[in-house]
């Protein structure tokens, strides 16, 4: 266990259950869903009481990631940060000092791991203060999408594939669905010699950098009904609900019928 010294009382953090992480995600991040390959969840403690977590392991193509980025490397190599979640009660600073100390507990736990990976969410407005305030290292972005409902619910392109086979355009929007497109942004820690580390710099096709996105950065291309249109203001968004677990709606029907 590793302390902090708050300004009125301790912080520590330790491993907790993956569960207890999950939960934590379900009641307090607005993504909800956890990611199904969890190696260690840290749980942030004020006195006893449970005020952060975070979920490390890897997304649904590991080997796929991390050959991506450092192609020396293999899934032993890395972990990904796949849920972070602090309550807003805490300071501004708690954030980077949890995930700094996570740092020093993968250091221990996990001494193979060379690389900590994380996505920052563009898409949600978020282009990785966090991380920035850690001193991770900056590696470009892609353009992403998901698509929302009519009240700012987020549905997941895979849920649509998965559960309809298709998620094209005239079918999204027969079922009242709205297409965002944003930006997602690449984060690394190294935990590794100098040594290797340049060696990684080296073979990675991405250029990492101390040079950060900020707010003026973001932008969003929403495609609906009258056409697509760029925006810098965030949407608003909510975490998955009816439409998660609307199971019975087929392609004919329309998602409020």
């Amino acid at each position: 266990m590793s302390k902090l010294n708050g300004a009125a009382e301790t912080l520590s953090i330790t491993a907790i259950p993956n569960t207890t992480g999950r939960d934590f995600v379900a009641a307090h991040h607005y993504a909800v869903i956890c990611p199904p390959i969890t190696k260690i969840t840290y749980g942030l403690f004020k006195g006893e009481k449970l005020v952060g977590v975070a979920l490390w392991g890897f997304g649904t193509r590991p080997m796929h990631t991390i050959r991506r980025l450092f192609p020396s490397l293999g899934v032993n190599n890395y972990l990904e940060l796949n849920r972070f979640c602090v309550l807003d009660e805490m300071p501004r600073n708690t954030e980077s000092m949890f995930l700094k100390l996570c740092g020093l507990h993968i250091e221990q736990d996990f001494p193979c791991v060379h690389v900590l990976f994380s996505w920052a969410d563009g898409l949600r407005g978020k282009p990785g203060y966090v991380y920035q305030s850690a001193n991770w290292l900056y590696g470009g972005f892609i353009k992403s999408q998901f698509y929302c409902t009519a009240d700012g619910e987020v549905v997941h392109p895979r849920l649509l594939i998965t559960r309809y086979g298709t998620r094209a355009n005239g079918f999204t929007r027969s079922i009242g669905l709205t297409k965002i497109s944003g930006f997602q942004f690449r984060y690394c820690k190294f935990m590794c010699s100098h040594k290797i580390r340049k060696a990684l710099l080296k073979e990675s096709p991405f250029n990492w950098r101390s040079e950060y996105p900020k707010k003026c950065d973001l932008k969003w291309w929403i495609d609906a009904e009258e056409g697509s249109r760029e925006s810098f203001e965030c949407p608003t968004l909510k975490g998955s609900g009816r439409f998660r677990h609307s199971a019975g709606i087929s392609k004919g029907d329309s998602l409020w019928a």
